[in-house]
């Protein structure tokens, strides 16, 4: 009777082992995909960044990219990332890239919404005060942010994530789901003049702060 209670811990053992591996392995997975997937979407939005910084076209210009719409790039150097940003938030949109959460930059209150893959904003919590966030619109115009302070909030705490009058706000949520790991920025006051070159073109040509996604 012990040899046989003893097999069917082994056995009980080893299938733990193996589900395990698997759900890393289905994590990377994901992560892979999500890569790909937002790397691809980059090019395609870089694609339609104007050579030169226009005029203001309305409230965030979107481009329609194979039925997505997307409003501009965000760039976090101290993270080596840049990311496309779509125009609305949903769990589909969000496997391809982060998406508007709500707000605008014009309104000084947009928030950036992500999962956690280590390739979108998985590593926002690793981020200090004082480093540099950059959005950049479809009119090629770049908004400079600095990080000035990180929060985790309850996933359903929607009015904490409303509250205070932040200039930009980035959040995605822990493993789980339980928390949101949220950072708070506010305007540096630096933004691209009208008729230059856009500082995101200029950043993909000298492969400054771009992670080259699996």
């Amino acid at each position: 009777m012990k040899r046989f209670l003893g097999k069917i811990l082994i056995a009980l053992g080893l299938f733990c082992v193996l589900a395990a591996a698997s759900l890393v392995w289905y994590n990377l997975e994901e992560n892979r995909r999500a890569g790909t997937a937002s790397s691809s979407a980059l090019d395609a939005v870089m694609a339609q960044v104007p050579e030169e910084v226009l005029e203001d076209r309305g409230d965030m210009p979107m481009v329609d990219i194979d039925g997505r719409t997307f409003v501009g790039i965000v760039e976090i150097p101290s993270l080596a990332l840049t990311l496309p940003v779509q125009s609305e938030w949903s769990k589909e949109n969000a496997k391809i890239s982060v998406c508007r959460y709500k707000g605008s930059v014009s309104t000084n209150d947009l928030i950036i919404a992500g999962h956690n893959y280590q390739e979108h904003f998985g590593m926002l919590k690793n981020l200090s005060t004082a480093d540099e966030v950059i959005f950049t619109d479809m009119n090629g115009r770049s908004y400079y942010y600095e990080v000035t302070y990180l929060e985790t909030l309850g996933s359903g705490d929607v009015d904490a994530m409303d509250a205070g009058e932040w200039d930009l706000t980035l959040f995605t949520c822990t493993i789980g789901g339980a928390q949101r790991v949220t950072v708070r920025c506010e305007a540096t006051g630096k933004v691209s003049e009208t008729g230059s070159r856009p500082d995101i073109r200029k950043a993909r040509d000298e492969s400054e702060h771009v992670r080259n996604n699996p």
